[in-house]
C-alpha cells in the first residue's frame, strides 16, 4: 500500500482523473435514484389519494360503460375490517355516472359520494379548495375549477344531477355548490363532483349502497412497499364473502404500475453507461501508468518482488482511488438529496410544472434515496474500477524482469 500511495503522489494529475472517474458516476447515480424515487412516489400518491386508495373492495367487475357494480356490505364486515391491524383507514365511496346541469348548460360527470370526515384524512381535495369550503353536510357539492368554468358555476349556485346507473336506473337531485377546488389533474377538474355519501345514495334510492370500500394499508410509504398491499389484498380475498373482489392499486391504476416497472430498468441502463465510461477512464489511466513504469516494475521484479505483490500494488492503487472517489461521490449525492428534502423539495419550472399537473403530479418533487442505494452505488463503482484495473495489474504481474528493464520509456 505504501508503494501504491507513492505511485499515486507521483502521477497526481492521472490520479485525479481516476478519482473523478469513480466520483462522478457514484454521485450522479445516487441523485438519479433520488429523482426516480421522488417521481415514482409522486405518481403513487397522486393515484392512491385521488382515485384508487392502496386497494379497493368492490362488488365485482366493471359493468358495460365503465360503471361500477352497486352493492351493500354484509352486516359486521365493515367492523371486522376496522379491527384489522394492517389497515389504517377505510372509507366508503359511491361513484355514479351522471349529467350535471346548471342553467342551460350540462356536462357528463362522475358523482363521487364520499364520507367527508374520513376522506379528508387522506384526500388532498379538502386542501385544494380555492373558493368556498369543503363538504359539511347532505345536499352539498364541491366541483373542480374547470367544471365550474364550463357550467358558469359560483359558490352558492344550485347544480342539478341526473344519474344513470345500469343497476339503479335514473335518479335526480339538486345540490348546492359550497366549494370549488383546483384539481391536480385537468380531466379530474372537468368531470368529478364530490357530494356526501348520503346525497349520492338518494340518487340510487338505496340506503346502504356503495361501489367500493377504499382502504389504505399501514406501513406503505411508496411504490416500494407494494408487497404490503399485495399481501393484505390476498388475505382480504380469503376473509371476505364470496362475490366481493379485492383490487390493488396496480390493477386500479395500471398505467402507473407500467410506468413504475419501466422506470427501474431505464435507470439501470443509464447507470450502466456511466459505469462503463468510468471504467474505461480507470482502465486507460492504469494502462498508461503500467506503460510508463514498465522499467520500474521490472527492477522491482528483479529485486525479488513476487507477481502477487506487483498485482496487489497495482490493484491497491485502483481500489484506493475508486473506493475514496466512489464513497465520497455517493455520500455527496446522498447529501444533495437530503438538502433538497430539507428545503421542502425541488419545485419544477413553469412548463414542466404544467406537464406534471396534467398527469396528476404535484409540481414539487420530493427526492428519496435509501442507505442501500447509496452503498450499492459506491460498491458498484468500486467493482467496475477493480475489473478495469485487473488487466493492467495482470500485465504488471507477468512482466519478465530482463525485458522490462530494457524497455525505453
Amino acid at each position: 500500500m505504501r508503494y501504491a500511495l507513492r505511485s499515486l503522489r507521483r502521477a497526481r494529475r492521472r490520479s485525479l482523473y481516476t478519482f473523478l472517474a469513480a466520483f462522478y458516476p457514484a454521485l450522479i447515480l445516487v441523485v438519479m435514484f433520488g429523482f426516480v424515487a421522488g417521481e415514482l412516489r409522486g405518481m403513487f400518491e397522486s393515484a392512491t389519494k385521488l382515485e384508487t386508495g392502496h386497494l379497493q373492495i368492490r362488488g365485482g367487475e366493471e359493468l358495460p360503460g365503465g360503471a361500477l357494480p352497486i352493492f351493500s356490505l354484509p352486516e359486521g364486515v365493515l367492523e371486522e375490517l376496522g379491527r384489522r391491524g394492517d389497515l389504517k383507514l377505510l372509507t366508503l365511496r359511491l361513484d355514479l355516472p351522471a349529467l350535471a346541469s346548471a342553467g342551460s348548460r350540462s356536462l357528463g360527470v362522475v358523482v363521487q359520494g364520499v364520507e367527508p370526515k374520513r376522506v379528508s384524512e387522506i384526500s388532498p381535495i379538502p386542501g385544494l379548495i380555492s373558493e368556498g369550503r369543503y363538504l359539511a353536510g347532505p345536499g352539498e357539492a364541491v366541483v373542480g375549477e374547470e367544471l365550474a368554468e364550463l357550467l358558469d358555476l359560483r359558490v352558492g349556485d344550485t347544480l342539478v344531477l341526473l344519474s344513470a346507473h345500469p343497476e339503479a336506473g335514473m335518479g335526480a337531485g339538486a345540490v348546492r355548490v359550497v366549494g370549488i377546488f383546483r384539481a391536480p389533474q385537468a380531466e379530474m377538474g372537468r368531470t368529478v363532483v364530490q357530494v356526501p355519501l348520503e346525497t349520492a345514495r338518494r340518487l340510487v334510492r338505496r340506503e346502504n349502497a356503495i361501489t367500493s370500500v377504499v382502504a389504505f394499508v399501514r406501513g406503505v410509504e411508496g411504490p416500494w412497499d407494494a408487497w404490503r398491499i399485495s399481501r393484505t389484498a390476498k388475505e382480504l380475498k380469503e376473509f371476505l364473502p364470496e362475490g366481493l373482489a379485492v383490487k390493488g392499486f396496480q390493477e386500479l391504476a395500471p398505467e402507473v404500475a407500467v410506468y413504475m416497472r419501466i422506470a427501474r430498468p431505464v435507470l439501470a441502463a443509464f447507470s450502466g453507461i456511466f459505469f462503463v465510461l468510468g471504467g474505461l477512464v480507470v482502465l486507460n489511466s492504469f494502462y498508461l501508468s503500467f506503460l510508463e513504469r514498465t522499467r520500474e516494475l521490472g527492477v522491482i521484479r528483479a529485486l525479488g518482488a513476487s507477481r502477487r505483490w506487483l498485482m496487489g500494488a497495482v490493484m491497491g492503487e485502483a481500489l484506493f482511488l475508486a473506493g475514496s472517489g466512489a464513497a465520497l461521490g455517493a455520500l455527496l449525492g446522498a447529501g444533495v438529496v437530503a438538502l433538497v428534502e430539507h428545503l421542502g423539495g425541488l419545485r419544477m419550472p413553469g412548463a414542466y410544472s404544467e406537464f406534471l399537473r396534467a398527469f396528476g403530479l404535484e409540481p414539487i418533487l420530493h427526492l428519496r434515496v435509501t442507505p442501500w442505494e447509496v452503498l450499492g452505488s459506491a460498491l458498484a463503482m468500486i467493482a467496475v474500477a477493480a475489473l478495469s484495473a485487473w488487466y493492467p495489474a495482470r500485465r504488471a504481474a507477468r512482466l519478465d524482469p530482463v525485458e522490462a528493464m530494457r524497455h525505453v520509456t
